[in-house]
């Protein structure tokens, strides 16, 4: 399994392409080679394929807006602009609740259109990922809506997220286990509790039980745990991203 880094947690320093180019170079520099794209600024395919392949880095997945996602006209060039970038794995950050309300009738149209979206990425030799938060475990007729997608989406792979998981009162096992063969990247994040408010954390310092989430992602062969903290860092993103690279080098 290789550790990457999800650059949404330093989009603060993506906002230009000069700022995306630095950031780049800075995220090799610190160990890694693998990068999940997310949170850039505007800036030339063309340009950053080139700082992807000058610096050796394996971009394994994206979080695309689902605008571009929903038009089929554009999703054609957002599957060619990830084919240059060799990255095999098109992502949704997000169900968009302003598109789709978060009730049952909302999730089963959202559900219908990831479909349709399944088969046009698949068509090209890529596939189609959603990454969740804590909204979907939020139960209709005794159902979470994250089973409804994971049993009537069959060809969605799950950039699942372990914090939310386990904030939405998810059992990151529980899921991980379930989306056995679905998962190409999943995201290590953490969180620690200070006076009663839950605050994300550095990955090993939170309460996250990583000694149970470690194995389980290595037996079942996924590829990719890309690093992601979405805020309270105790350091720079930067920073925290080489503490929580240094956590998992001695797990991983």
């Amino acid at each position: 399994m290789k550790i990457g880094a999800q650059l949404y947690s330093a989009r603060e320093y993506c906002k230009t392409p000069e700022d995306i180019e630095a950031t780049l170079r800075r995220t090799k520099a610190i160990g890694f080679d693998v990068i999940q794209i997310s949170g850039f600024g505007p800036c030339d395919i063309d340009l950053l394929s080139a700082w992807v392949k000058e610096l050796g880095l394996d971009v394994c997945v994206t979080h695309v807006p689902w605008p571009r996602l929903s038009d089929p006209s554009e999703l054609k060039k957002v599957i060619a602009e990830h084919k240059k970038l060799g990255c095999g794995q098109i992502g949704l950050g997000s169900r968009p609740g302003d598109v789709y309300p978060n009730s049952y009738e909302g999730w089963t149209r959202f559900i219908r259109k990831a479909n349709e979206i399944c088969r046009q990425v698949a068509d090209e030799g890529l596939s189609f990922g959603y990454h969740n938060h804590d909204f979907e475990f939020q139960k209709w007729g005794g159902v979470p809506a994250i089973d409804r997608v994971i049993e009537e989406c069959p060809d969605l792979n799950f950039i699942l997220d372990t914090f939310w998981v386990q904030a939405g009162g998810g059992n990151p096992l529980k899921y991980i286990k379930k989306l056995d063969g679905r998962i190409k990247v999943i995201h290590f994040k953490d969180y620690r509790i200070v006076d009663r408010i839950r605050q994300y954390a550095e990955i090993g310092e939170g309460n996250l039980d990583w000694d149970e989430i470690i194995p389980l992602c290595k037996a079942q062969n996924i590829p990719y745990a890309v690093i992601e903290q979405d805020a309270d860092f105790l350091a720079d993103p930067f920073e925290s991203l080489v503490l929580s690279r240094k956590f998992l080098l001695g797990k991983v």
